[in-house]
């Protein structure tokens, strides 16, 4: 199957990562901050290691997940190309393992083995940056979808009906319908099509900024409604935006029953992991993130915004819609921390649902993008290659998400 739930084995796995608790990098913290090595290199503590899922995978193509354990090295400030080591703890010795360089974030990922790890680099005086210590494991995901299946499994996604509008962002001349999305060699793509039903008419909207006509449209909703939800962990999906703007591409999650509680954050929110408007004429476009909740008459409350930093995950001269990248969120009891292959981009300790809730991948036209939508752009999709959630084990992981 394509889609499937994977439930065993998780809590096991969850407490062992539970049991190996953070004391190697805490006895690390209380030595010195500053050192000499053996041959008189100065070592300084710094820098951020997280051990993480494999949320690391970009790349031009469709590619299978994998369960291997990830860790991203992180020093700051940046040195774009100066080598990071691995090391691992062997016994009572760290001994190099992996040799990477400094992306334009600071960082380097690399996929590990079950372990403990650090890092380190060098500062521009020729010091040695080393980070804290992280306990690296097997992940084992508790929902997982390939879409490897020639169409979308109706058992895992439904096909959630919005016609023609929305509280927050009005969508007069769109409506929500099955024909808009397909599978195709193994990647979802979500798109915005006409609406076969009204080819022959036109729809007037209005907005803020003025009134527009636009052909009436099908866009792509589907959501995990009626088959998965869960409560806390961390959501993945591997995605290659649309390049095309008045329409916005979107992986993100709802409260169970899509209800909402006014003033009430903690009963459920809307948890937008990336959204993509499109291209921009500056060419600086990227990722955003966004948590609602409501107050009283569906005055909505937002946190979040568009995150430049983002871009910094993009390879020479690409483009979003270039390329597939891994957005996760690490969403737990006391914040949501927002990732782009696995470097960290926003963290959000406001409005934190402590609800049970579903995941929706969709390809929205709202009133106020219409006005940027050409005909020769409908055609344009979003291309989904996997999703994939970690139930239960967000605890396991802020605890390794210490910083060093």
């Amino acid at each position: 199957m394509s889609a499937r739930f994977l439930r065993t084995g998780l809590f096991l796995g969850l407490a062992v990562a539970l049991a190996l608790p953070m004391a190697p990098a805490q006895a690390e913290k209380g030595e010195q901050s500053k050192r000499k090595s053996s041959d008189q290199t100065i070592v300084v503590r710094g820098g951020t290691l997280v051990a993480l899922p494999p949320v690391v995978q970009p790349g031009s193509s469709p590619a299978a997940p994998s369960n291997t354990g990830q860790v991203v090295a992180t020093f700051d400030p940046a040195r774009l190309g100066r080598a990071v080591l691995l090391e691992r703890k062997v016994g009572g010795d760290w001994r190099q393992v992996a040799r990477k360089r400094q992306d334009a974030w600071g960082s380097a990922a690399f996929a590990t083995q079950p372990g403990t790890y650090r890092a380190r680099t060098e500062t521009d005086k020729g010091h040695e940056l080393v980070t804290g210590s992280v306990v690296s494991r097997t992940w084992a995901p508790t929902f997982e979808d390939t879409f490897t299946d020639a169409a979308v499994s109706s058992s895992i996604w439904n096909d959630q009906k919005r016609e023609h509008e929305s509280v927050y962002a009005p969508r007069t001349c769109a409506r929500t319908d099955p024909a808009a999305h397909r599978v195709e060699g193994g990647v979802m793509k979500l798109g915005v099509a006409l609406d076969p039903t009204l080819v022959d008419q036109r729809c007037q909207y209005t907005t803020d900024t003025g009134a527009g006509e636009q052909s009436f449209l099908i866009t792509s909703q589907i959501a995990t409604e009626n088959s998965y939800a869960f409560s806390h962990g961390i959501a993945a999906v591997r995605m290659k935006p649309q390049q095309a703007r008045g329409m916005h591409s979107g992986f993100w999650m709802l409260p169970e029953g899509s209800k909402f509680t006014d003033g009430d954050p903690a009963a459920g929110t809307e948890i937008d992991i990336m959204e993509f408007f499109g291209e921009t004429p500056n060419g600086r476009e990227t990722i955003g993130s966004f948590v609602y909740y409501y107050e009283a008459d569906w005055v909505a409350m937002k946190h979040g915004g568009l995150f430049k930093d983002a871009r910094q995950s993009l390879s020479d001269g690409a483009s979003w819609w270039d390329e597939f990248h891994v957005f996760s969120v690490e969403w737990t009891p006391e914040a949501y921390v927002f990732r782009v292959d696995g470097r960290e981009y926003y963290r959000e300790t406001n409005a934190v649902s402590q609800a049970r809730q579903y995941l929706v991948l969709s390809m929205l036209a709202s009133d106020y993008e219409l006005a940027e939508l050409t005909a020769d752009e409908i055609g344009d999709t979003a291309q989904v290659d996997w999703v994939r959630v970690w139930d239960g084990t967000s605890m396991a992981a802020r605890k390794a998400s210490r910083k060093g």
